[in-house]
Order: structure tokens, then C-alpha cells, then sequence
């Protein structure tokens, strides 16, 4: 099995102060000092064994903290020379899909091919689209005139586009990719069933990102896989973000549940989940207006919190059989597990990082990671 690492540059040491809008106090801590850490952590990665290395896109809070992470990847991509690159997610409705495939291709070129998995989604939460200026009701559109578009310019010499958002005279792709199978590494995150059909049709991959309870994600890849067998596509599996706390025992791992608890938090406001407001009458969001959509992590209902399955938290030994068994029930082909959430100390997120790839990643290397019956669509 494929383990990758991946980062979220969140500065949950100041969530409180920044939703309260309390400007007259300084952050605890800094932006930068978050950043500087988290870029430490990562290239941590290739040393020590992982086999690739994702970063997410935020704006404008201190939730995520990753504008662009193509950015952040060519920053690593220089920085390394084996690992392998992913995003966990690009918000295509934020992206005009020319830019969008241009940076991958140059992505491409300046890692050698190493961007395996071009993560994609529509996004979700209000003010990140407001202060983009991007309307949000045009989301789901905007992301399937960009799969359309990325197709086109990853399998073509040159294209043009007429969809309802994006007109687009005959382009190319310059510098062009090294890479000829772009197109293949789309991957879909979706956390409705609307969007995720609509991503199996277009030929996604699915991308769990944390954000749902596993056993749900399992019937959603039997889903996808009916689809694909209907349009006379092979079947796939599914990759996913788990989040993941290692500690030399159990019992030390407990304390991981504060650093979940104010994860909760972190996502609840970010998201703005706790006001229905936020969603209702936006066309294309009305399973949030209902209670029955998920973002990062974030289980439908009222509560709006992790679900239990999605973490990876205790002693080696544990995570191992909780790997094992999750990829019997929902068929991944490979994890990210994501080290860093709450106010978890960095120190800490280190010290986790470095006993998984100790006494972890060496087993699940060598853990198959199969294509399941149940899951195949058959």
C-alpha cells in the first residue's frame, strides 16, 4: 500500500480570535511560524520513507492557510527528488481552468512527472468564495466545464471550449506536460451524491478526503464502479485522507481528543455550519441547507463532527489492524494520513509523524490493498 503525508498549514491557535473578530490582540501564534513548521514536517517526508506529499487550498482564514497549493508542491517538488504529489483539494471554481491547467502542466515539468493525483472539487464554504468574488451557485458547473477543459488540454495539441461559464478560443498548453496521462490522475472529492455522480460519469477517481464515515464511503465506490461499469469503464479504487495521531501506547494517545475536539470546532466555523443561512437558497448546496451535506472531516446532523473512522489515533499496533481493516471495508488503493489538526503542538505532530513512519509505514508497505468484491460494482 501507498502511504503519503499530508499538510494542512492551519493556525488553530487563533480560530477564536479571528471568527470573534477581536483585531485589538495579536495572534498566539503566528502565520508564519505555523508555516515554517509545517514546511520543516514536510520535508521530513522523503527521508523518512513516505511515498508522497499533499497540501490542500484555503483562503482567508486562519483555516488551512494553502492559497495555492501548486505553490507549495514546486516548492518540494525542487526540494526532493522520489516522492510523489497530490492535492487534497483543488477548488476548481476558484481557478479560470486555462491558468489552471497551465500550472499543472508546469507542475509537471518541474517535479518529472510527480504529480500523481490531481485532486479536485467545487468547494463549500461562503466567505471563500465571496472574497474570491466567484458565485457560489455557479460552483458545480464551474467544476465540470473545468473537467471538461483539463481533459481537453491534457489530451490535445490544441482546444477550444464553449461551455455556460467559460468561452475559450483555440489554445495550447505551453510549456507542455512531460507527463501524457494527466487526464487520468483527475481525481474527484465529493461530498454529495449529486456531485459524486456526476464525478463518476466524468471518469473520476473517487478522493475521500476525511469526509465521511467509512462504511458510507464503501457503498459510494460500489456507486461509482456501477457507473463506470454502465459507461464501459474498469472499476477503480477509491484513495483517502485519513487523519492519524501515533503515540508510543493507547493510552497515550487519549490526548489526541482535545486536538479532535477543537478540529471540530476549527471546521464548524470555517465552514460556517452552524448557521443554516449560509446555505439555504444557494442552488447546488441544499443537502447543507438540510443538515445531510459533509466538508473536510465533518459528518451530517447536527453535531458536525469527525467520524470515529476516519482517524487514525493510538499506538502502532492499533493503527495498523485499523488500517487493515478499514481497507476490507472501503478498498483504498492508498492513504494520506493527515498529522496536523487542532492546537496540536508542533513538536507533537513531529514526534506522531516520525513514530508512524517507524513502526508503521514499514508494515503497510508491504499490506495489500485489493479492489474488494463488494466494492467492485458487479
Amino acid at each position: 500500500m501507498k502511504v503519503n503525508l499530508g499538510l494542512g498549514p492551519h493556525n488553530s491557535f487563533d480560530t477564536m480570535r479571528f471568527h470573534e473578530g477581536d483585531r485589538t490582540r495579536i495572534p498566539v501564534v503566528s502565520d508564519s511560524t505555523v508555516l515554517q513548521k509545517i514546511h520543516a514536517i514536510g520535508d521530513l517526508a522523503e527521508p523518512l520513507g513516505f511515498d508522497g506529499l499533499w497540501f490542500p487550498q484555503h483562503f482567508g482564514s486562519p483555516y488551512g492557510m494553502c492559497p495555492n497549493p501548486l505553490q507549495v508542491l514546486a516548492y518540494f517538488a525542487g526540494r526532493t527528488e522520489r516522492i510523489t504529489f497530490g492535492t487534497m483539494i483543488l477548488v476548481a471554481p476558484w481557478w479560470h481552468p486555462v491558468q489552471l491547467a497551465h500550472e499543472i502542466a508546469y507542475l509537471d515539468n518541474l517535479s518529472s512527472g510527480r504529480y500523481e493525483v490531481i485532486g479536485l472539487g467545487r468547494g463549500v464554504a461562503k466567505a471563500e468564495f465571496d472574497c474570491l468574488g466567484v458565485p457560489r451557485d455557479e460552483s458545480r458547473q464551474r467544476l465540470d466545464e473545468t473537467i471538461d477543459i483539463l481533459t481537453a488540454a491534457f489530451t490535445q495539441e490544441s482546444f477550444s471550449f464553449e461551455g455556460e461559464v467559460f468561452t475559450i478560443p483555440e489554445t495550447s498548453i505551453r510549456p507542455a506536460p512531460v507527463s501524457s496521462d494527466l487526464a487520468g490522475r483527475l481525481h474527484g472529492a465529493s461530498s454529495t451524491g449529486p456531485s459524486l455522480e456526476k464525478n463518476a460519469r466524468a471518469g473520476l477517481t473517487p478522493l475521500f478526503v476525511g469526509n465521511k464515515p467509512l462504511d458510507v464511503a464503501a457503498q459510494e465506490v460500489r456507486r461509482v464502479n456501477e457507473i463506470r461499469r454502465e459507461a464501459g469503464l474498469s472499476p477503480v479504487q477509491p484513495k483517502n485522507v485519513l487523519f492519524a495521531y501515533c503515540a508510543p501506547t493507547d493510552q497515550e494517545a487519549v490526548r489526541a481528543a482535545e486536538y479532535v475536539e477543537q478540529a471540530n470546532r476549527d471546521v464548524r466555523l470555517h465552514y460556517g455550519f452552524d448557521d443554516p443561512s449560509n446555505f439555504v437558497g444557494v442552488k447546488g448546496y441544499e443537502s447543507y441547507a438540510e443538515g445531510k451535506g459533509s466538508a473536510t472531516a465533518v459528518t451530517a446532523g447536527p453535531s458536525r463532527r469527525y467520524d470515529e473512522s476516519n482517524l487514525l489515533i493510538g499506538s502502532p499496533e492499533t493503527i495498523i489492524e485499523r488500517v487493515g481493516a478499514l481497507q476490507k471495508v472501503c478498498s483504498f488503493s492508498e492513504i494520506t494520513i493527515n498529522p496536523y489538526f487542532g492546537e496540536m503542538p508542533l513538536a507533537e505532530v513531529e514526534a506522531s509523524v516520525r513514530l508512524f513512519a517507524k513502526e508503521v509505514l514499514p508494515v503497510l508497505h508491504e499490506m495489500e490493498a485489493p479492489l474488494h468484491p463488494d466494492a467492485s460494482g458487479e
